[in-house]
């Protein structure tokens, strides 16, 4: 005698509609995580870009032979990054009592411009510069 049952393979509606659900899941959260993680590389790059220009100031005001005491800005660029530079004569002496002349810190903070009006400060960075060595 043969038995005459209907056995269908293959998946239930439900099981479809589960497994697409968490598919969509996954795909959202992967596509976030990578959002994340280009935005996270691009505000980096910028950061790098600023301490670079930063560092690129300091050296170019620290080396100048005509150095004096003085606090100015650059103008902005158009990102509207900035430098305030502030130099100032140091009063040292040395061990005898001698005072070392022509010494100065150099102080450059990058600075940005908001759309709002206000100024930002990204980073500061501070040298001691004698124009006598140079």
């Amino acid at each position: 005698m043969r038995r005459n049952s209907l056995h269908h393979q293959g998946f239930t509606l439900l099981e479809l509609l589960m497994s697409m659900a968490l598919f969509t899941i996954a795909a959202v959260s992967l596509a976030e995580a990578l959002n994340m993680i280009s935005l996270t590389v691009s505000e980096s790059i910028d950061d790098t870009e600023v301490r670079e220009q930063l560092r690129a100031t300091m050296l170019e005001v620290s080396r100048d032979a005509a150095l004096t005491a003085e606090t100015r800005e650059t103008n902005p660029d158009k990102r509207g990054l900035y430098f305030r530079i502030e130099v100032e004569r140091l009063d040292l002496k040395n061990e005898d009592g001698q005072t070392l002349d022509n010494l100065f810190e150099v102080k450059v903070t990058a600075m940005r411009d908001l759309p709002s009006g206000r100024n930002e400060e990204l980073d500061t960075a501070s040298t001691v510069a004698s124009p006598n060595l140079l």
